[in-house]
């Protein structure tokens, strides 16, 4: 009998055991998003055998699959630029006359839009074209399975390996710092970030000195730090915290001071930045400068083309520079070491679970100009000229600065989206701090 209840005991264990097992190896039933998908993207994890081999497709290709779908190519984009594509596109295919719909969206809450719709099991977009200046939307959207990424072959053998990382870059701009032309009609006399900060006083911690003088040189306007553009470009600068440290030695010929210590106030996983990082105490000495938050970029650059009493900047973005064809005395600020900014690249994205599979892939490679650069699908993204085009055959004809003159690098979203929480964070923390 004994045997008998010792035998149920340790068939009852076993059972037990691999019911916990079951139940702890699967996903858990707490987190509502889909899994990460690749997209089909991948070159280490290819596409089915029997599925479509979009990558290798042309136009033609996809347009007679397109004509075979059902409903409308839905486009959210964050430009009006896709509008004019649109109907260039109708124009030079009329067969596709009012297949497509164009839905302008904001970059602020496009991704919360795209979320929504897959978790409602109600998709309406088919492609999506935003710029993401902070990794959200590849490590939020992509990661898990929201959108797909296509990468035409014949288009990516000409955009550079590191701008493919995060998607299909359609075009490159930048956040730019302006400054006043008639001021400075030689050019403007930042050479580095750390002219930016020039008048900190390090006794201090601010810009007056012992005796309460003013010691800021520069009278500065931005727009606000803690959106998207502005944030992920002070993330990069803290990533190259090493850069930035080398680069005050080598200009001013001694090791940079670190000051922003003792204002630390880490909160792991709310706000933490690293001691003894040169990004981090450049954002410090910016933080503290008497400086004017405008909500639009047009404020901003009419701010700096008035300036004439005094040194005066503006950070906002690279398409406010249009306003030189209204008279605005204004020009970006190129030429920065280590580096001016990131390019800040518009991607687009194929939705998952799109009805129209071949449609949005034909859209998307007609806009970055077809396997040879030639469809004219990067004409209207052309016209503005503040833009580069991420090809390296094709060139917009009205940029006034090449990437290499304005001095700007490839952005990293594992590392920027890392530190990109931290600094919202601190620079509310650290704004608060500054003189009023």
């Amino acid at each position: 009998m004994k045997k008998l209840i010792t035998c149920l005991i340790a068939l009852l264990l076993v059972f037990a055991m691999t019911f916990v097992i079951g139940c702890t190896a699967g996903p858990s039933g707490d987190d509502p998003k889909p899994p990460v998908s690749n997209g089909g993207n991948d070159p280490d994890e290819p596409d089915e055998p029997d599925g479509p081999d979009w990558e290798g497709m042309d136009l033609p290709e996809l347009l007679a699959m397109a004509l075979e779908e059902p409903g409308s190519i839905t486009i959210y984009s964050t430009t009006t630029n896709a509008y004019t594509l649109i109907r260039k596109i109708e124009k030079e295919f009329p067969e596709l006359k009012g297949k497509f719909v164009y839905v302008e969206c904001d970059t602020n809450n496009v991704a919360d839009r795209i979320t929504m719709e897959a978790e409602s099991s109600n998709i309406n977009a088919d492609v999506l074209q935003v710029k993401d200046n902070s990794g959200e939307v590849y490590y939020e959207l992509v990661q898990y399975g929201y959108l797909d990424i296509y990468q035409p072959r014949s288009v990516a053998a000409h955009v550079a390996p590191e701008l493919l990382r995060f998607g299909m870059p359609a075009y490159a701009g930048f956040s730019p710092w302006y400054y006043n032309t008639e001021m400075y009609p030689d050019g403007c006399p930042l050479t580095s970030w750390w002219d930016i900060v020039e008048g900190y006083n390090t006794e201090t911690c601010s810009y007056k000195d012992a005796a309460g003088n003013n010691t800021q040189f520069w009278t500065v306007y931005t727009k606000d730090i803690t959106s998207a553009s502005y944030a992920a470009l002070w993330a990069q600068l803290i990533v190259d915290g090493d850069l930035m440290a080398e680069q005050y030695e080598k200009q001013f010929g001694e090791p940079l001071e670190f000051t922003y210590h003792k204002y630390l106030a880490n909160s792991p996983g709310i706000m933490e930045f690293d001691e003894n990082n040169g990004g981090v105490e450049l954002f410090w000495r910016f933080s503290q400068l008497t400086q004017t938050e405008l909500d639009d970029g047009d404020a901003v650059v009419e701010a700096v083309n008035k300036s004439l009493k005094g040194p005066t900047i503006g950070l906002c973005s690279a398409g406010k520079r249009d306003n030189v064809n209204s008279g605005a005395t204004i020009e970006w600020v190129t030429g920065l070491q280590p580096y001016t900014a990131f390019m800040g690249c518009d991607y687009l994205y194929v939705t998952q679970g799109t009805d129209n599979p071949a449609g949005a892939r034909f859209f998307i490679l007609y806009s970055l100009g077809g396997p040879d650069g030639k469809s004219g699908g990067m004409d209207p993204f052309n016209a503005r000229g503040t833009y580069w085009s991420t090809r390296d055959d094709y060139t917009y004809e009205f940029t006034p600065f090449t990437k290499e003159e304005v001095n700007l690098k490839a952005p990293d979203f594992e590392l920027i989206y890392s530190q990109y929480p931290n600094v919202k964070s601190y620079w509310i923390y650290w704004r608060s701090l500054a003189p009023k």
